[in-house]
């Protein structure tokens, strides 16, 4: 194959960091390929056809592989109001905000399930004007319903679960997808490929230079927060979450000088100044301690003045560990409580102590912490009760009482119950 394109299909403005990764190992292995990849968040939705269009017929792709980052709008966050909607319509004694709360709630409906045709149109539309291309598609949201999206897709794409690095490489070169965990349709029939490839980290670093030669709409991101992954993989199991699904539960690192490398170079060549770790878990336990230590010393040693944040388990907090969490720069906090009583924690397999928890709050205060943390609670866990509530509404307040109510956010939102987990 001569080209390749990547299509990021639209959700919220976030970075394209797979997208980034994917090209930058073909590009290392296949210097001689053309790659070009296409933000659709980018683009207003009236104009995004056209955009494809103009990009496929500029490209000519050989390959055209979509990524599908988000399928599911029922979360609360910035401009999503669909849980207060909820809470009206199930618990307002005013029947003026039931019905109001009744319209909105058909209005997301509405845009859930147009967001998805529309995403399916994207790769439609790409069968039409390039007839000869072979179609991939793979991200979070597509890994989670593989098997009901394949089904609406044009037949002959393969989708991919998980990591796609060498199964894209393999496209490319013509080679089978052996061991490659993959779904596809052909013939009217299901197919799926046994065993998973997961991609050496040893080497994976982004040459900047070269993703803003192949991806246009990069400068829409210098000044926004830039995702950079340092491991892959998640060892724990808890009910709800798909990680391990899809990453894997054995954690694979990075070298932690090819991490600060991509650091240190969007913050010297791009100006970038905030970034995220999209690991799972930035520490996901003792064992990840020493690589964790050495980024942060890094960041530290590199004067990167930046601002660094992800998902934390404060539970793995150590004294000495907040110190360098607080000189490296780590911003505000995200941090998964779920619940308030370790029985409700215990029966979602949640694998921390909420004693440790603390513990980790009360660390990063000691370490002069002055960010915002966002304590995310899940309201409707199978064993939840009212004294249960009434334990997360406590420990909301133990964790305001060490790091300052000005500055601890508690969010609601409901668990998911999504392919592939326990729940289900």
């Amino acid at each position: 194959m001569k080209s390749l394109l990547y299509i990021f299909l639209p959700c919220k403005q976030i970075y394209p960091v797979g997208c980034t990764y994917l090209a930058d190992y073909v590009h290392k292995r296949r210097p001689e390929v053309r790659q070009r990849i296409l933000d659709l968040s980018q683009i207003p939705p009236g104009e995004r056809s056209k955009a494809i269009r103009e990009t496929a017929e500029n490209v000519r792709p050989d390959l055209v592989c979509f990524s599908w980052r988000d399928i599911q709008i029922f979360s609360p966050h910035e401009g999503d109001a669909s849980l207060e909607q909820a809470f009206n319509f199930y618990y307002s004694p005013n029947p003026f905000k039931k019905l109001a709360a009744s319209l909105s709630g058909l209005k997301s409906l509405y845009q859930y399930y147009a967001g998805i045709r529309t995403n399916l149109a994207h790769v439609w539309l790409i069968r039409k004007i390039c007839p000869d291309a072979r179609i991939m598609i793979g991200g979070g949201a597509f890994g989670a319903f593989a098997e009901q999206l394949i089904e609406k897709l044009p037949e002959g794409t393969i989708g991919i679960l998980g990591e796609g690095e060498e199964a894209v490489l393999k496209m490319v070169e013509g080679r089978p997808l052996d061991g490659e965990r993959f779904i596809a349709r052909e013939n009217g029939k299901t197919i799926t490929g046994a065993g998973q490839s997961y991609t050496k980290l040893d080497d994976l670093a982004v040459d900047l230079p070269y993703i803003a030669s192949v991806f246009p709409q990069h400068t829409a991101y210098r000044d926004d927060c830039i995702g950079v992954q340092s491991k892959r993989g998640c060892p724990y199991d808890c009910a709800f979450c798909l990680y391990p699904y899809l990453e894997g539960k054995s954690v694979r690192y990075r070298p932690a000088a090819l991490v600060v490398q991509d650091i240190a170079q969007h913050y010297r060549q791009w100006g970038t100044r905030r970034f995220w770790f999209t690991d799972a878990q930035f520490i996901t336990g003792k064992a990840a301690y020493p690589q964790c230590t050495e980024i942060m010393e890094r960041i530290i040693a590199e004067r990167l003045e930046i601002e660094w944040s992800g998902y934390i388990r404060t539970s793995l907090i150590t004294s000495e560990l907040a110190t360098l969490m607080v000189r490296s720069g780590v911003g505000d906090l995200e941090v998964a409580i779920t619940s308030g009583s370790q029985e409700v924690l215990n029966s979602l397999h949640m694998g921390f102590m909420l004693d440790r928890l603390y513990d980790g709050c009360r660390y990063l205060a000691e370490a002069g912490f002055r960010g915002k943390v966002i304590l995310n609670y899940s309201l409707n866990a199978p064993d939840e009760t009212e004294a249960t509530l009434r334990d997360s509404i406590e420990s909301y307040k133990r964790v305001a009482a060490i790091l300052g109510e000005d500055r601890v956010f508690p969010m609601m939102f409901f668990l998911g119950i999504q392919p592939h987990t326990d729940l289900e």
